[in-house]
């Protein structure tokens, strides 16, 4: 599955204010995500966070999304958004992920968006890894986590 849209390199995140994160894209506001006051619906921030997850993830290596064998299902525990400037229609923005800890069977992600190098608003989620029966706890790839450990600087908590 190709990512819908071009990752920035380290220092374009920079640029951008973001800079405690590897992973990140561009986009620009569109109308059908502007509120009743004309600026971006709260609920525009979720699914923005939700999209750079997917392609976090199956980039980092945690999950193909194939729903078979050995393949782990990744489920969202916790999230949560801080709004801190309102945006509007046509604003070019940067979204951000990164895992900032790993334990053994979950991680804690962090989101940011940015307009002109001034954040608007970040986010956190709790992820879990677990079988394919829904149930059980698993261990991440050790790929995976070595590779949120050298592109994001994650921390290990066993």
């Amino acid at each position: 599955m190709d990512a819908p849209h071009s990752l920035l390199t380290k220092d374009q995140l920079k640029q951008a204010g973001l800079n405690d994160f590897a992973y990140g894209y561009q986009d620009k506001v569109r109308f059908y995500e502007l509120d009743a006051l004309n600026h971006v619906n709260n609920t525009v921030f979720l699914k923005w966070f939700e999209t750079i997850r997917v392609d976090y993830v199956l980039a980092r290596g945690l999950t193909t999304y194939s729903h078979e064998g050995d393949d782990p299902q990744l489920v969202v525990r916790h999230l949560s958004a801080d709004f801190l400037a309102p945006m509007y229609q046509n604003e070019v923005y940067t979204v951000a992920a990164r895992t900032r800890l790993i334990k053994p069977t979950s991680f804690i992600m962090d989101y940011a968006v940015a307009v002109g190098g001034q954040i608007r608003g970040t986010g956190d989620c709790v992820v879990v890894s677990l079988e394919q029966d829904g149930r059980t706890r698993r261990a991440h790839f050790p790929a995976a986590v070595s590779a949120m450990v050298e592109l994001d600087g994650a921390e290990l908590k066993s």
